[in-house]
């Protein structure tokens, strides 16, 4: 996407970061924005003598084009490189922008204009020392534009001129080359990159590219070879699966169908749970030569293909009246439930427990049954089916599963009293399962809902607290023990309480909640803090001296640098050459490689901390950062020096933060907190979810927020990866969230990872009370979510607060 004319929107991002590095602020606007100052009209006064142009300053307009660039406003990095290649530049102000234009123009789409620009290059500084970048960068080029015979040639030419990274460009190499069907030279290529190849996982991708030059070029047993050669090194099932799998497709493009056929038969017995086993299902019942129906079943249900897999069973269960397995009921059950038939469910899976009680999947079916009839509404028929099973079965290794999902079902239900006798009960008849402490919990809640019975929803606390002293749940208790006394007048009791769950969990969510309440018994559970950014020069210093003291090293001086060791390493080598071309994935393979493998050294972590910040190779610094406090003999992040906390928890992408958190009337540390949270400042970061960049906003609410926020034609899910559109939709829909209710930021942060909807119907059942808010949240995921953005927030306060 391309934005016109955002030059203003340019100078506000540099006025933020300016603010937020406690820097000097000039408001006079960049030089291509400067106008001379209008002539007064004449009067008798003697006229002024009219304030000129300024001089333009190269240097502030490629600083600018960098910043632009970093927070992915391409659009607006070629429109200012553009503007500073009409002026009078020295040759190295005139090379940076012109590369400049070409990678803004590339990371932009915009493939033509990118290929012109560095072909100029090419052409204007034949004896540059980034001739190297541009013919790389060329070639990235051409192959977007769809030249890859143009992009091949290129990548030769940087190849000759020398690089660190040859396995990764002759991969490149043989992409183009197979792109424009020069196979054998593509596989002369492939095969380079495999002789050069950095790690095992490189080759092994390679070799699978290899292979299909082969099939290509129709020498089959070439590409069998290199598939086997696969198989001898991969370990993952999923993977091993679809490579076989191709090697079964391709011994019957060889014409070994009967040896191609045995593949797929190997697959699917072999790889029964895997997507591919299901597609080699596929060749041989079209092929006639199906597998016996038993197994054809199991592959379909994994494959979620439940209409045939319940087919595929009967014809199993009729073939074999009196021998077949439970299992066929087992999974046919499953494939009911999961098919949205929980009637047709139920009966395989009372069938499964009446006919063959000795099948491993009894205990499963009797869960399986009370979840049939959950689905099918009859939730007190489910909550006898789990008692019953335990009743039965008391010694299964699910029974105190039952247990507590019968106490849950109670508390869907609206029984508290009911809810919190089920989960009594469920502690006491399993009191060292996992969920001993957490019935507990749960019980004392609905006690406490009740409002009759205090009682007892003090002693399921006290007693939670006095038996599990290492549960995580112990914090809560205390928490809600020091609300009860409140509640009953108990002050002295009530602050005990909350102290005691401070001593416990600092900075844990029950902690903090639990200071705020003491504090303020009507205190919000996301109270605002003022921002202050300024550093101390000297923190870096102090850092380093007590790193050398806990390490006992000799000196403090010069720890942040890379020592030799680390900077010849060729992943680091590597991994930053890739950075500096655009190859962020690759670059992020290789840099996370080392990170890995030097986890054990607080020092090496310390050193890759700083050159990932520097690099902007964010998440992997923050984690390089953690570790060191991990490893250090402090307890908290709040205990280390606070330039290593401030590397833990960074303010990157300040300038558009302050913007976007001024326009929306949020606390800017709030917004870091939830990027913290959400994507670790990785801006390319892409969920399980299918959410997208920094702030994690889902494709289907981007476009949402697109329309209402009227922005420019040409929006695509894409750009939810550019830091300026990740933030600027985010706190939109952060405070869309807030106003919708009423100021909550917990039911706000609640609604922006579960939903509005969810939210809504979460805060109707808690009312006003925000702690008990929290407690109703029926997803863990968003649960478990407001309470780490709390947690970083009281961070992100101690450390840049005012």
């Amino acid at each position: 996407m391309r934005r016109l004319k955002l030059i203003p929107w340019v100078l506000l991002t540099l006025i933020g970061a300016a603010l937020a590095c406690d820097l000097p602020v000039d408001l006079t606007p960049p030089p291509f924005l400067a106008t001379a100052t209008p002539t007064p009209t004449s009067t008798a006064t003697p006229m002024p003598t009219p304030t000129p142009t300024p001089t333009p300053n190269p240097a502030e307009w490629l600083s600018d084009g960098a910043q632009a660039m970093q927070d992915g406003d391409y659009g607006a990095a070629a429109e200012i490189y553009r503007e500073l290649l009409t002026l009078p530049l020295d040759d190295d102000a005139a090379t940076r922008a012109r590369l400049g234009l070409g990678a803004a123009t590339l990371r932009d789409g915009d493939y033509a204009n990118a290929a012109e620009s560095f072909r100029d290059f090419l052409a204007l500084y034949p004896e540059n020392d980034r001739i190297p970048d541009a013919h790389f960068l060329l070639a990235d080029a051409l192959t977007g534009a769809g030249e890859p015979l143009a992009a091949a040639d290129e990548y030769r030419a940087y190849l000759l001129t020398g690089t660190v990274i040859t396995p990764y460009v002759h991969l490149s190499l043989g992409d183009a080359l197979y792109a424009g069907g020069v196979y054998t030279t593509a596989a002369q290529a492939y095969s380079a990159a495999i002789a050069a190849a950095p790690d095992r996982a490189f080759e092994v991708s390679t070799r699978e590219k290899l292979a299909l030059v082969h099939v290509a070029s129709r020498d089959y047993a070439a590409a069998v070879a290199q598939y086997d050669a696969i198989l001898e090194a991969a370990q993952v099932r999923a993977y091993r699966a679809r490579i076989e799998h191709q090697v079964a497709e391709t011994l019957i493009l060889a014409g070994e169908t009967e040896a191609g056929y045995d593949r797929h038969l190997t697959i699917v017995e072999t790889y029964p749970d895997e997507y591919y086993a299901y597609l080699s299902l596929i060749e041989l019942v079209e092929a006639g030569r199906p597998p016996d129906d038993f197994l054809r079943g199991v592959v379909d249900y994994h494959a979620a293909a439940y209409g045939p897999a319940v087919e595929a069973f009967y014809r199993y269960i009729n073939a074999y009246p009196e021998t077949h397995s439970g299992d066929a009921h087992w999974y046919a059950g499953l494939s009911y439930l999961f098919a949205g038939s929980p009637n047709l469910a139920a009966g395989e899976f009372q069938m499964l427990i009446e006919t063959h009680p000795e099948n491993k999947h009894v205990g499963d079916g009797w869960m399986g049954l009370a979840q049939a009839y959950a689905d099918q509404g009859q939730r007190e028929e489910a909550i006898a089916t789990y008692r019953q099973f335990v009743e039965i079965a008391p010694d299964h290794r699910r029974a105190p599963e039952a247990l507590w999902k019968a106490a849950q079902f109670w508390e869907d239900l609206g029984d508290q009293a009911a809810a919190a006798d089920a989960y009594r009960n469920c502690q006491a008849q399993y009191p060292d399962s996992d969920y001993g402490p957490q019935a507990l919990f749960r019980g004392g809640l609905q006690f406490y809902q009740v409002g009759e019975l205090e009682e007892e929803a003090a002693a399921a606390w006290e007693t939670l607290i006095g038996d599990y002293p290492n549960s995580s749940y112990r914090s809560a208790a205390l928490l809600w023990l020091g609300k009860l006394h409140l509640a009953q007048g108990d002050v002295e009791a009530a602050e005990a309480a909350f102290a005691e769950a401070g001593e416990a969990d600092p900075l844990g969510y029950y902690g903090l909640r639990s200071a705020d309440l003491s504090a303020d018994p009507l205190s919000p559970s996301f109270p605002s803090a003022g921002y202050e950014s300024e550093l101390d020069a000297a923190e870096q210093s102090q850092a380093e001296e007590w790193l050398a003291e806990w390490l006992e090293l000799d000196a403090a001086a010069d720890l942040g640098e890379l020592p030799p060791h680390l900077a010849a390493d060729p992943r680091l080598q590597r991994g930053l050459e890739l950075w500096r071309l655009g190859r962020f994935e690759q670059a992020k393979w290789e840099l996370e490689d080392l990170r890995y493998a030097t986890t054990s050294d607080a020092l090496v972590q310390y050193q890759l901390a700083l050159a990932f910040r520097d690099v902007g190779l964010y998440r992997s610094s923050i984690l390089c950062a953690a570790r060191v406090i991990y490893l250090s003999p402090v307890t908290s992040t709040l205990d280390a020096p606070a330039f290593i906390a401030r590397l833990a928890y960074p303010t990157y992408y300040s300038g558009l933060a302050l913007q976007n958190a001024a326009q929306n009337d949020i606390d800017p540390l709030l917004v870091f907190a939830l990027i913290r949270q959400e994507s670790l400042f990785e801006s390319l970061a892409t969920s399980h979810a299918a959410a997208h960049g920094l702030m994690q906003v889902i494709p289907a609410t981007g476009a949402q927020i697109a329309a209402e926020l009227g922005w420019p034609p040409g929006y695509e899910t894409a750009d939810l990866y550019r830091p300026y559109v990740s933030l600027r939709f985010g706190v939109y829909y952060l405070a869309q969230q807030r106003d919708r209710f009423d100021g909550r930021l917990d039911v706000a942060l609640a609604g922006y990872n579960g939903g509005p909807a969810n939210a809504q119907h979460w805060l109707e059942s808690a009312g006003d009370d925000a702690d008990l808010f929290l407690e109703l949240i029926q997803f863990s995921e968003t649960r478990l979510y407001v309470r780490r953005i709390k947690e970083h927030l009281a961070v992100y306060q101690a450390l840049y607060g005012d």
